[in-house]
C-alpha cells in the first residue's frame, strides 16, 4: 500500500507538473502572438478631436450636447410632424420614411464595415462622415417625455419609434452579436478569428433590417 501510494502522488506530482508547464507554455505562445500582432498593426494617427486640448475637446463635447438636445426637439417638434403628414398616407413608404432617421444610420455603418477592406481612403473617409452624421441624426430620436405627446401618423411613428428603441438597444444588441460570435465562430467551429469590420458590417445591415421588419409588423400591432 505504501508503494502505491507514493507511486500515486509522484504520479499527480508529475502530471501537475505537466500541467503547470503547458499552462505557462500556451501564456508565453499567447503573449508571443498578441505581440507580433501589435508589433505588425501600424499605429492609428491621433484624429482632429484627439489633437484638440483639453479645454476645446470639453467644449466640443458640451456643443454636441447643447446641438443634439435641440435637434431632438426640431424634430420631433417641427420636421415629423410635417414629414409625417406628407407621406402618411402612403403606408409602407411612410414607415421606411420614419426608418430612415434611426435604422439608417445602421445601413451607413453596416456600408462602412462592409467596405473597409476594399474602399478607397477617400471613399471609406466620406463614408465615414455619412455614418457620423446619421448616427447624430439618430440619437436625437430619443424618444422623451416630448416626443411621446407628438401626435404622427400609424405607420410613420412605427417606423420612426423602431429606429429611435434600435438606438436604444444597440449597446445589448452589440453584446449579444459579439457573444454570438465567439459561441459560433470561436467555439462551436473553432476559428480563432475576432470580429472583423466585415463581419461586424454586416450584423449593422441584419440589425437595421431587423427594425425595419420591427417597424412594419409587430410595432403596429
Amino acid at each position: 500500500m505504501g508503494k502505491a501510494n507514493r507511486r500515486k502522488r509522484r504520479q499527480a506530482a508529475a502530471q501537475s507538473k505537466r500541467g503547470q508547464a503547458w499552462a505557462e507554455q500556451w501564456t508565453e505562445q499567447e503573449q508571443a502572438r498578441r505581440a507580433a500582432r501589435a508589433a505588425t498593426k501600424p499605429k492609428a494617427d491621433p484624429n482632429w478631436f484627439q489633437r484638440q486640448k483639453v479645454g476645446t475637446q470639453v467644449l466640443v463635447v458640451l456643443g454636441a450636447v447643447v446641438a443634439a438636445v435641440g435637434g431632438h426637439f426640431v424634430l420631433w417638434g417641427s420636421v415629423f410632424p410635417v414629414l409625417g403628414e406628407a407621406v402618411g398616407r402612403v403606408p409602407v413608404v411612410s414607415t421606411v420614411v420614419g426608418w430612415l432617421f434611426g435604422g439608417g444610420a445602421f445601413m451607413a455603418w453596416g456600408v462602412v464595415g462592409v467596405n473597409h477592406a476594399t474602399a478607397k481612403p477617400g471613399t471609406k473617409a466620406g463614408l465615414q462622415v455619412v455614418a457620423w452624421s446619421w448616427t447624430v441624426v439618430a440619437v436625437m430620436l430619443f424618444p422623451t417625455e416630448y416626443a411621446n405627446d407628438v401626435s404622427l401618423p400609424v405607420d410613420f411613428w412605427a417606423g420612426v419609434y423602431a429606429g429611435a428603441y434600435g438606438v436604444i438597444m444597440s449597446p445589448l444588441a452589440l453584446i449579444v452579436a459579439g457573444l454570438g460570435w465567439w459561441l459560433l465562430v470561436n467555439k462551436l467551429f473553432g476559428y480563432k478569428k475576432e470580429l472583423g469590420h466585415q463581419a461586424f458590417g454586416w450584423i449593422c445591415v441584419g440589425y437595421a433590417t431587423l427594425l425595419l421588419i420591427w417597424g412594419s409588423t409587430l410595432l403596429r400591432m
